[in-house]
């Protein structure tokens, strides 16, 4: 067989194209996401490499040994072809395809080591490949979601490429074949970079989706989501829409000056948000900062920052973030230590009340241990003293429950039906003597008739502990000169 000179080399250039080709699949199989059909796609033009290398050893050495391993990386670099393929669709090869190319290794092996005869050896190979083609050739024409004109380009190049390495096994049988070398690797080659375009392609498409469903996301948020470069220019590079919502200023105000942070803070938060911005002070880990910002209406909003710095080479180069409107959060927590201070305040008046009545307690009841206090009629007066006294200490008591209760959320009312009038009287008689001992002259007047036959919804309780505290703040702030 005659063969060009000018051919071993050309060949080996095409081995070396065709290896990187499969580095830069294996590559990007590492690194480029988890579709396992860019593996795939790297071990086939690895084989076909490695058939490359087999020609060029062929040619000096034309034996059943070099040509059936040709062969056979042949058989490897279409199998793997149509795996990739299947999981280009998301779709498992299906299994009699594995078995069949190990009988087909096989029966190559058999071949090898009993010496059987070229053409037995490549027919079943050769067979098999045109099945193969034809298979990826309905697979492509099926199911890959590509444009109709790369899709045929595609389906066109598979179909001559596989078939023409089949006829061309053949022909080589016979010693037939030059130049068809020639055609064979440079239709592989073009099949190889329409592949690796196929992927970018998918991979431009996967990216054009991402990016929509983000600006879907980012746009419908309500938080401000943004991206600030701080080299080489600085300025806002995205913001989201919901920074008007936010500020009352629209995105283009912060595009249009990199600066315009500054004029939504109040002065004394200028140090601290400028920092932010300037990339010497940049952090590097991920951290958060509360400030205030100042409405366009004038009105003033609690904020949260929370930023992330972008390196490029070890130098900051950007910043992203979100800032997040935390005012309720702020005006809850403010409500919640007002609501601790007077609770503290509260407490710390119920404990000092609480010595009132049983210092005037123990002192009557050592007067009277004491006989100091000897007539009935004095004995009848500090007794009721003693009794109105308890009944102070034992609303101070109910005061400290009802404190816990109102802490842990287990204050309770307990509605019933109650006439007015009766109402009116056990309110009167119940705090009348707590009046007459602070020396306070008691004139009340109250219209039973009017109240007579009126039903209340009242929690009877509750009513006659904000009537004590109304009455017992009254006596105890109540000059002398008053009474």
């Amino acid at each position: 067989m005659y063969l060009p000179t000018y051919l071993p080399t050309l060949i080996l250039t095409f081995v070396i194209l065709t290896l990187i080709m499969s580095f830069i699949y294996f590559y990007l199989s590492t690194h480029g996401g988890q579709d396992p059909f860019i593996k795939f796609w790297g071990f086939s033009w690895l084989f076909y490499s490695l058939s490359l290398l087999m020609l060029i050893i062929t040619f000096d050495s034309p034996s059943v040994i070099n040509m059936s391993l040709r062969k056979a990386f042949d058989l490897f670099n279409i199998f793997f072809l149509l795996k990739g393929a299947y999981s280009f669709i998301h779709k498992m090869l299906p299994g009699y395809w594995n078995r069949f190319c190990i009988y087909i290794i096989i029966w190559i092996s058999i071949g090898i080591i009993y010496k059987l005869d070229i053409m037995s050896i490549y027919l079943p190979v050769s067979t098999y490949q045109i099945i193969l083609t034809l298979t990826l050739c309905f697979v492509i024409l099926k199911y890959w979601d590509v444009p109709v004109s790369e899709k045929t380009l595609s389906v066109c190049i598979f179909f001559i490429w596989g078939i023409g390495k089949a006829t061309l096994s053949l022909l080589e049988v016979n010693n037939s074949v030059s130049s068809f070398y020639i055609m064979e690797i440079i239709l592989s080659n073009i099949l190889n970079f329409g592949v690796f375009i196929i992927y970018l392609q998918r991979t431009y498409s996967k990216i054009k989706i991402a990016d929509r469903l983000y600006r879907i996301i980012a746009e419908n948020a309500t938080d401000v989501i943004f991206l600030y470069s701080l080299k080489p220019k600085p300025g806002f590079q995205y913001i989201t829409p919901s920074v008007e919502q936010l500020t009352g200023y629209s995105p283009y105000d912060f595009y249009s000056n990199p600066k315009f942070y500054l004029q939504i803070v109040p002065s004394e938060e200028y140090d601290g948000i400028e920092s932010i911005f300037v990339a010497d002070n940049v952090p590097k880990e991920p951290y958060s900062k509360t400030f205030k910002i100042i409405h366009k209406s004038g009105t003033t909003i609690w904020v949260e920052i929370k930023l992330s710095t972008i390196f490029d080479k070890g130098s900051p180069i950007a910043i992203e973030g979100f800032i997040r409107d935390i005012t309720t959060m702020k005006e809850a927590q403010a409500q919640l230590i007002s609501s601790r201070k007077s609770r503290d305040l509260l407490l710390s008046y119920i404990s000092h009340e609480l010595k009132t009545p049983v210092t005037s307690i123990l002192g009557y009841v050592n007067a009277i241990k004491d006989g100091i206090i000897e007539t009935e009629n004095a004995k009848k007066e500090a007794i009721n003293i003693i009794f109105s006294k308890t009944q102070t200490l034992k609303r101070l008591i109910d005061d400290l429950i009802q404190l816990s209760k109102l802490e842990t959320k287990q204050f309770s009312f307990n509605f019933t039906y109650v006439n007015a009038d009766e109402l009116a009287k056990d309110l009167v008689n119940e705090h009348l003597m707590d009046i007459k001992s602070a020396n306070i002259r008691v004139e009340h007047k109250i219209n039973y008739k009017a109240l007579k036959d009126k039903i209340l919804i009242v929690d009877p309780e509750r009513i006659t502990q904000v009537f004590s505290n109304i009455i017992t703040n009254s006596i105890k702030y109540t000059s002398p000169e008053e009474r």
